[in-house]
């Protein structure tokens, strides 16, 4: 069996993984317009960190196939929130990463 594991790495602050070159985190909050901008660049790779930053990739067209039913009302553009403040009793923080000079990581970390 050939599985693929991408990761965060908190002392360095980068992703780890198969394919996945030098990166830096970005540090800055994203607005819900930023982030609907670097979904749908064409070198963007995207994960969802569901527990213990052991990353699942997630393809663009699923991504936006939910977008608007599961992630948008959903995504925590401060720096700290609660889960008693969504409907859902959940939401994302995003972070992201350049990987060399145009490609970027959009991590989205599932708080419950």
């Amino acid at each position: 069996m050939n599985v693929k594991y991408f990761l965060i790495d908190k002392g360095k602050e980068e992703i780890a993984g198969p394919d996945i070159e030098s990166n830096t985190k970005i540090k800055k909050t994203f607005s819900i317009e930023e982030i609907e901008t670097l979904i749908e660049e064409p070198n963007v790779l995207l994960f969802v960190n569901k527990h213990d930053n052991l990353l699942e990739p997630i393809f663009k067209e699923e991504l936006l196939e939910k977008w608007g039913k599961e992630f948008v009302s959903n995504i925590n553009t401060n720096d700290c929130g609660s889960v008693d403040d969504y409907e859902n009793g959940y939401f994302y923080y995003i972070d992201v990463w350049e990987m060399g000079e145009k490609a970027k990581i959009v991590v989205f970390s599932l708080q419950h």
